[in-house]
């Protein structure tokens, strides 16, 4: 009886050269540019409505904020700081994208915690609830150390579970950019019966939540003296106005408004222009082939 034995390099060296073979195919090009031409084109156009939205909003002070759609820059302030899951960092904010392995599926988790946060122009201070916003800026990835155990185990997993995380921070003094909704702050007076623990306003945590959760980052940290969250500058942590998620985009960008429309600028033209005309060579290479 005759045994053939394939070796794991020679099916790799197979599929390589029949994917190579596959992508120097003009019809496969082809039929991808029906599919995807018309996808860019609609992306395109997302994109311009996004930068017309953004260039007819007008930027504003903090200090002149209207209720409403809102534009506002400035250095990101708060009270008391948080500990990052991935990079240790002292933030404002951070959101951790965790895929872990359950159940034979890969399932995200997103775990998001905030101090309350502020964006400080010059002429004032205001509040930003930025869960649900766009984070315009590059993530930081990696498998964490105990810290990140403990988020997993928040959310029932183990570290086992993990696959890959990715994380956004919000850093004091960090220069952003955001695009939001400002609106009467619902939460606006301290609710007489909440405790020390007891989250603020949408969902920032407390003092001693963030102390508890830096001592769990930390367990170094001498239990009879304080963690270190808290800062100096004392804010109201119960204002009038507060800029969130609403009806029009919420953006949080790290660049500029001109570098953010920059952006949507060019790739608004690419895909514009570009899915269209791959979608018209499509159709002609498709109905001009032979064998078709």
């Amino acid at each position: 009886m005759l045994t053939v034995t394939i070796k794991d390099s020679d099916l790799i060296g197979y599929l390589l050269r029949q994917v190579i073979w596959l992508l120097s195919q003009p019809l496969f090009w082809a039929a991808l540019g029906v599919v995807v031409g018309p996808y860019l084109f609609y992306r395109g156009f997302r994109l311009f409505q996004r930068k017309r939205l953004i260039l007819d909003i007008p930027r504003s002070s903090v200090r002149a904020a209207a209720i409403g759609a809102v534009e506002v820059s400035g250095k990101a302030v708060g009270p008391y700081t948080l500990v990052s899951p991935l990079s240790s960092r002292d933030c404002l904010y951070y959101r951790v994208v965790i895929r872990v392995f359950r159940n034979r599926k890969s399932s995200p988790i997103i775990d998001e915690v905030c101090a309350p946060l502020f964006v400080d122009d010059g002429t004032g201070e205001l509040m930003i609830y930025p869960a649900g916003a766009e984070m315009q800026w590059a993530g930081v990835t990696g498998d964490g150390g105990e810290y990140l155990a403990h988020v997993l185990a928040r959310h029932g997993c183990a570290r086992e579970d993990l696959v890959d995380a990715q994380e956004y921070c919000i850093v004091p003094d960090d220069n952003i950019f955001i695009l939001g909704t400002l609106r009467e702050n619902p939460w606006a007076t301290r609710d007489p019966g909440a405790s020390s623990l007891s989250r603020i306003g949408p969902g920032f945590v407390s003092l001693d939540e963030a102390d508890l959760l830096r001592r769990e980052a930390f367990t170094c940290l001498n239990p009879n003296l304080p963690s270190g969250a808290a800062q100096a500058r004392e804010f109201n942590l119960y204002p009038p106005t507060i800029l969130l998620r609403g009806e029009t985009p919420f953006v949080i960008s790290t660049r500029s408004q001109q570098e953010v429309v920059s952006d949507l600028a060019w790739k608004s033209v690419l895909f514009i222009w570009g899915g269209p005309l791959w979608t018209l060579w499509a159709l002609w290479e498709i109905f001009g082939h032979p064998g078709i």
